[in-house]
């Protein structure tokens, strides 16, 4: 056989196969003429077969390439193989990249015949491989946290940055969910939930996500998730990345401390301060209630500057915001307003007696002596008050409202406050003078019971009677209950008062038991404060002291302060009624109560409410609402009571009603416990 290649006719490999073969094939001789090229092999040279077959290698091999391939073909005719992959830049298909292949072609019997060269486009592939590494480098370099999960949303792969950040190396948390790594307590709100049912419909999820690191500190992140599907459309995979926020936080804490708070203080500033007020004023109007913006200007603060230096002025300014933030709590804003001033914003303000009070115990802290440089000083205030909306809506007008009323009080004589408007200024002085006297009288024993007679209507026998608190002053003489009593709410100094009332109604009580005298319950009206703080406490203690039996003790307690909550009330009535006490509700009729929960309310009377036994017999509607508290009373089996009866006409009509009970000027005002004796014989003996 020859030793040279065959014609094409003859050559082993030379069929309509070779043509449809993806890869390109040529076949040279020992001469280095190519004897075959196929159309792969065409269309990757760019040529034709005429310019193919029967040429030289050298001609058929673009320049660049042409000594590297005579080279590799002269090897394969002495038995070598040259294997290489490269990028290349082809006729017709641009820049590919081959994989290419020389080696001997052999005969029948395995002489060496010629030179065999094939390439394969594994361009795609290349691209594929590169983009699996790089995929792979920024996996393992990336500086966000990155996690794999499995369509069952549980951890199969994170990279070393998402050990870096939380401590958490991949063999801790492979197989767990990712939720199971955030922290767990009261305001930790936990947003997977929303981010599956998010990904169900959309392809991507952002947003916040707290972790907990391995020691226990807690990471902030930004967080992006989104979901990979596979070919036929099914969930394969989530990518979880996230960002350490914990910088950026800080950052952030630190840009809104430097724009909304005093650097010296530490308080809110002008800032924060308007934003403030114009939310405060934008719920009131809603809610239909009011606010209150206090402005406090020290007294003579320049002199301190100037004869103790700044940095002593500045630790008395630092005293001041101390003082001021301590005794108002979190609910009331405290700002610095400027170098010695300072506004407070008191919201959902019930009444202007809750400014001026506040303002009476801001005054009295500030005057407290400042150490500095171990050495007392004093420093007083003046301080205005503006409400809303009497003296303005708008933030501005408020704040000048306010400053003009302390400017007001600084001309008055300074360490003092005024209210905008000269209505409330008088208001307020009558409250504070009031309630001064009212401690005092708490502290002195100022107080006294009157009791009133209360009668049966049918058989005129005396059932009970209801102690009425009285005030007598020692200058002003016996102050109505109409003028100290809303004060005395107003203040809280009703709990103790209430508490003297209900002991001392007790104990003399049991004085006429012992006399002889009566053996009836005493009613004692009990406020909404001590029926919410300590009824149960105070009663027990009543009774235990003057050693009467609870059945002798009837507290009346206002509708208003049974519907305020309605759940509380119940507990407590049930708590008072198994000691064995009495219930009644007092001035029924005035407010509104649901008969849904009247009838779970263990009441033993309703009082009819003096406004509607006025006018029975004049006015119909009062007429029908008697009426209809006395049907209401018998069908819940309770008994009924009409307070303020004066004439007989008012006394005959409530009987036609079925009124079981009464009381009034008709039959005795309030009397002191020591004209008690004295009316009960008068009306034993038919006198009265």
């Amino acid at each position: 056989m020859s030793d040279n290649c065959p014609p094409m006719a003859e050559w082993p490999y030379a069929n309509i196969l070779l043509n449809r073969f993806g890869d390109a094939l040529l076949a040279f001789d020992k001469q280095l003429v190519c004897r075959f090229a196929n159309t792969a092999a065409l269309d990757m040279l760019g040529g034709q077969i005429a310019d193919t077959q029967g040429q030289h290698a050298a001609i058929i091999y673009p320049a660049d390439q042409t000594d590297r391939l005579q080279l590799a073909l002269a090897a394969a005719l002495g038995g070598q193989v040259t294997h290489a992959r490269a990028w290349r830049d082809l006729p017709t298909r641009g820049r590919r990249y081959l994989d290419s292949r020389i080696e001997p072609c052999l005969n029948d019997e395995g002489h060496i015949v010629g030179a065999l060269h094939s390439a394969r486009d594994i361009t795609e592939m290349a691209q594929t491989e590169e983009h699996a590494r790089l995929a792979v480098l920024m996996f393992e370099h990336s500086t966000e946290g990155l996690m794999v999960l499995g369509a069952d949303q549980r951890i199969r792969l994170v990279n070393p940055a998402f050990s870096a950040l939380t401590g958490f190396a991949a063999e801790d948390v492979r197989g767990e969910l990712p939720q199971h790594l955030m922290p767990s307590g009261q305001g930790m709100a936990n947003p997977y939930p929303d981010i599956w049912h998010t990904l169900e419909y959309d392809p991507a999820w952002q947003g916040e996500v707290t972790y907990r690191r391995r020691d226990g500190r807690l990471l902030p992140t930004w967080q992006s998730v989104v979901r990979v599907r596979d070919a036929n459309g099914h969930i394969e995979h989530y990518l979880a990345m996230f960002t350490d926020l914990t910088e950026l936080q800080r950052f952030e804490q630190q840009m809104e401390r430097l724009v909304y708070y005093d650097v010296l203080t530490g308080l809110p500033n002008r800032a924060l301060l308007a934003d403030r007020i114009s939310q405060s004023s934008s719920r009131a109007e809603r809610m239909g209630n009011g606010m209150a913006v206090l402005f406090i200007d020290l007294d003579r603060f320049k002199a301190i500057n100037d004869t103790l230096g700044h940095q002593d002025g500045d630790q008395v300014l630092r005293n001041v915001a101390y003082r001021l933030a301590e005794l108002v709590g979190t609910e009331i804003t405290v700002s610095r307003y400027g170098a010695d001033q300072f506004v407070l914003l008191y919201p959902e303000l019930s009444s202007p007696a809750q400014a001026a009070a506040l303002a009476d115990r801001l005054l009295t802290a500030l005057a407290e002596p400042h150490h500095i440089g171990g050495q007392p000083l004093t420093v007083t205030a003046s301080l205005g008050i503006a409400i809303y909306p009497d003296d303005g809506k708008q933030r501005e007008t408020l704040i000048q409202h306010a400053e003009t009323a302390m400017q007001a009080a600084k001309k008055a004589g300074r360490q003092a406050f005024r209210f905008f408007t000269q209505d409330m200024n008088q208001r307020s002085a009558e409250f504070l003078l009031l309630d001064n006297h009212l401690r005092k009288a708490v502290a002195t024993g100022q107080f006294l019971l009157y009791y009133q007679p209360q009668i049966d209507i049918r058989s005129r026998a005396v059932i009970g009677m209801e102690a009425l608190m009285r005030w007598r002053h020692p200058e002003l003489g016996l102050v109505p209950p109409n003028r100290f009593i809303p004060a005395a709410e107003e203040s809280g100094l009703i709990v103790p008062m209430g508490a003297w009332a209900l002991k001392e109604a007790c104990m003399q009580n049991k004085i006429w038991q012992q006399a002889g005298l009566l053996y009836a319950p005493i009613a004692v009206n009990v406020s909404a404060r001590q029926f919410a703080e300590n009824l149960e406490a105070v009663t027990l203690d009543a009774l235990r002291a003057a050693d009467l039996a609870p059945e002798y003790l009837e507290l009346e307690v206002t509708e208003s302060t049974l519907m305020d909550d309605v759940g509380a009330a119940i507990q407590t009535l049930n708590t008072v009624k198994r000691m064995g006490v009495r219930l009644a509700i007092d001035d029924f009729g005035t407010g509104y109560s649901s008969l849904s929960y009247l009838k779970r309310f263990p009441l033993d009377k309703l009082k009819v409410d003096r406004s509607f036994v006025i006018d029975i017999l004049t006015d119909p509607d009062d007429a029908a609402i008697a009426g209809a508290v006395v049907s209401l009373a018998k069908n819940l089996r309770l008994k009924v009571i009409a307070e303020g009866v004066e004439t007989a006409e008012q006394l005959s009509f409530l009987d036609q009603l079925g009124c079981d009970e009464m009381q009034g000027f008709l039959v005795a005002p309030p009397l002191p416990a020591d004209q008690v004796p004295d009316f009960l014989a008068r009306w034993q003996a038919g006198d009265i």
